[in-house]
């Protein structure tokens, strides 16, 4: 569950060390509720009372006039969140074209990406083309399928067209159930994560889903076996012997972390479904933000910096990734931070 009720590491008041940040951005195309999922988030974790609304103008991402006349983002925000002791940097990325300049700007400052997907729509070449941009630095990468709950959402076909976009390391973590969507069925754990009441609760799947959930599983226990690093595991589950939730999962965050692995997830912002099993993948599954640097040297070709050679060798502190300027009352309105490790921490 949420942990709703302290600041990630140390006390109150003080910066939290840099293994306890993730700096993750959401990209995908305009409407696919990116700024929504960042409102549900926010709620989930007791950041905000409750989700504000974008034909109200009242999302904590687009609080700009332009976006709140256009209900569309065109600014990277950031949107700080705290699970289990963990913060993580929400970079709410513009979805048009128009607009790729922040988007990248995202990029740049964060560990991991997050690539918002419509149940109701396809996948766009921009999306495509960034995924590409991601592959080419390494980063960590995870797919959310949204707007589960909509009466027009295809979870499979959707599924599909992510598999052929992104590739055969692209497998869901979570079946989503009913009809319209009420729960998640944990594929690893084989539990039944029902919403229908508001908050949480755990089941046993019904009888009628347990043929698709035994497919989806066996393509995702693969799939993360493939990945691993014990040779001898998938020689042991071909056999028919049953391998340990626990060693299942190390060796899925692993290969998440490495960029080898990409976890696909379902989630209804205003149905709150899937925004804990979201907080658990962004808080235990990506790499902590000193992999930064490794983007930033890879994408920028060059980091400015201090001219001393003791600093040009020691591990990247921080990073501002991008400034927001009024043209009309001409002073600074946010900045996004990255601070991969400190600058006591030893090279990775």
């Amino acid at each position: 569950m949420a942990d709703k009720s302290s600041g990630a590491g140390g006390a109150a008041g003080r910066a939290p060390a840099a293994d306890q940040v993730r700096n993750v951005v959401l990209v995908g195309h305009s409407g696919t509720g990116k700024s929504s999922l960042v409102e549900a988030l926010l709620a989930a974790t007791g950041t905000i009372q409750r989700p504000g609304s974008i034909e109200e103008g009242t999302t904590v991402s687009d609080f700009d006039e332009t976006e709140v006349r256009q209900q569309r983002s065109v600014n990277l925000t950031l949107a700080p969140i705290i699970h289990n002791g963990i913060k993580v940097n929400l970079l709410d990325t513009p979805g048009y074209a128009d607009f790729t300049g922040d988007l990248r700007a995202g990029l740049r400052a964060a560990d991991s990406a997050l690539f918002a997907v419509s149940a109701t729509d396809g996948i766009d070449g921009v999306t495509r083309m960034l995924w590409e941009e991601c592959a080419a630095v390494g980063m960590p990468r995870a797919v959310v399928i949204t707007k589960i709950d909509h009466q027009r959402a295809e979870f499979q076909a959707t599924l599909d067209a992510c598999r052929e976009a992104f590739g055969d390391a692209v497998a869901p973590l979570y079946l989503p159930v009913g009809e319209p969507v009420t729960g998640l069925i944990g594929l690893l754990s084989q539990k039944l994560y029902s919403y229908s009441g508001g908050e949480r609760s755990e089941g046993a799947p019904a009888a009628a889903d347990e043929e698709r959930m035994t497919d989806l599983r066996g393509e995702l226990i693969e799939g993360v076996i493939t990945e691993s690093e014990d040779e001898s595991l998938m020689d042991r589950y071909l056999s028919g012997e049953e391998i340990d939730p626990k060693v299942l999962i190390e060796d899925l965050e692993k290969a998440v972390a490495q960029g080898s692995f990409y976890p696909v997830l379902v989630a209804s912002a205003p149905q709150k479904i899937g925004m804990l099993e979201l907080l658990e993948v962004m808080t235990e599954a990506v790499v902590v933000a000193r992999r930064c640097g490794v983007a930033l040297e890879k994408v920028s070709g060059t980091i400015s910096g201090s001219a001393s050679g003791t600093a040009r060798n020691a591990p990247l502190a921080i990073v501002r990734s991008g400034t927001l300027r009024s043209a009309f009352m001409n002073q600074l309105a946010t900045s996004t931070w990255c601070a991969p490790q400190s600058a006591t921490s030893p090279p990775p």
